[in-house]
């Protein structure tokens, strides 16, 4: 369903119909997220908030806890962390909600990174491979920003990350979303997605017991 642009090239579809599908799938996804929000909170999630001066986020995360290994997952703790030294704190403004969504949507190599609502300003964060994780193919990873609008005129985002031998650490690819989202604009929403060479042999079976664990739980 995500790797929307793979899958378009492949079908024998015309323009017409791809606008119209990709419509459908924004409509789709809005209506889920405003269900999980309005049902879910309280039941299968939890809100906390991160403070800095006027700006206030809500953080909507998972009640159940993975019984397993968590350092794949985004917590409260590590989001409000990432926030606290995010430098451009007047991009806070540009986000109300953050939702942490313990799914893996993946296809193609292509990651599923994040969702975000412009007019409601909610930035839903899935799981992904860590951007860090040092591999000598992590060069021809590329970070993704999509809407489904534009999807045949798709942009890289990567001005923001060292790709140079000496350095491995990346920015997380949450500051990147931060820095570039905006809530305005005529469309619905906005997609951003990590494209890797290759998935990590070791990682890659985790994150799918995490997200199948999850599954199960109704998330």
């Amino acid at each position: 369903m995500f790797d929307i642009k793979e899958y378009y090239y492949c079908n024998t579809v015309n323009s017409n119909s791809i606008e119209y599908g990709a419509a459908d799938i924004d409509d789709e996804i809005i209506s889920y997220i405003d269900t999980l929000l309005t049902d879910s909170v309280g039941s299968l999630y939890l809100c906390d908030r991160y403070k800095h001066n006027d700006s206030i986020i809500e953080i909507i995360y998972p009640r159940q806890v993975y019984p397993q290994n968590q350092t794949l997952l985004f917590t409260p703790d590590r989001l409000r962390f990432l926030l606290s030294f995010y430098p451009y704190k007047g991009d806070f403004s540009k986000v109300s909600k953050i939702v942490l969504r313990p799914r893996y949507i993946e296809a193609g190599n292509i990651e599923l990174a994040s969702i975000y609502l412009k007019k409601k300003k909610i930035l839903m964060l899935y799981l992904t491979h860590p951007l860090g994780y040092k591999d000598e193919s992590e060069k021809n990873n590329k970070f993704i920003s999509v809407s489904l609008e534009n999807i045949m005129n798709t942009k890289i985002i990567e001005n923001s990350i060292d790709r140079s031998s000496k350095h491995k650490n990346k920015i997380p690819y949450l500051w990147n979303i931060l820095s570039i989202i905006s809530p305005d604009g005529k469309e619905d929403m906005e997609k951003f997605f990590i494209k890797m060479n290759k998935v990590d042999p070791k990682l890659y079976p985790l994150l799918n017991d995490i997200s199948y664990f999850y599954s199960r739980h109704g998330y």
